[in-house]
């Protein structure tokens, strides 16, 4: 098996683009109207405090939980797997088999006796005609 390839910072980890939503810039969050601006040192300053914290507390709950959390998934992913391809897949197929036989024998049931019942009964009742007529008494 051939070893994947570190990715380094500038090659994107989201190349399917899952997390779209997640992708929130400073600009997104503080909006200053035309009207009212900090001086830019300030905006600058806090700019670099969001992003900082951004980043920190990303990378230190990524070092915390993100190897955790990978084998959970892992194992869950590999569990789920495992039961498809052992378990349903094989119990789907086992009862086709008999279900087959039970839908042929089904349709032959259907067609010997509710076949010529429903046509008897369409042939009875096809002769019928139904009008709706108002018959009104008009004084004179």
């Amino acid at each position: 098996m051939l070893a994947q390839p570190i990715l380094s910072d500038a090659q994107d980890r989201d190349p399917q683009n899952h997390n779209e939503f997640v992708k929130v810039a400073f600009s997104d969050v503080i909006c200053e109207p035309p009207a009212v601006r900090s001086p830019q040192c300030s905006y600058q300053f806090t700019k670099t405090v969001y992003d900082s914290t951004v980043n920190a507390t990303y990378s230190l709950l990524t070092l915390i939980l993100g190897g955790l959390l990978s084998f959970v998934y892992g194992l869950t992913c590999g569990i789920i797997s495992f039961l498809c391809v052992w378990f349903a897949t094989p119990a789907i197929r086992f009862w086709l088999i008999p279900l087959g036989l039970m839908g042929k024998i089904w349709i032959f049931f259907v067609k010997c006796f509710f076949d010529p019942w429903y046509e008897s009964c369409g042939r009875i009742f096809s002769n019928v005609n139904i009008n709706f007529r108002s018959n009104t008494v008009q004084n004179v």
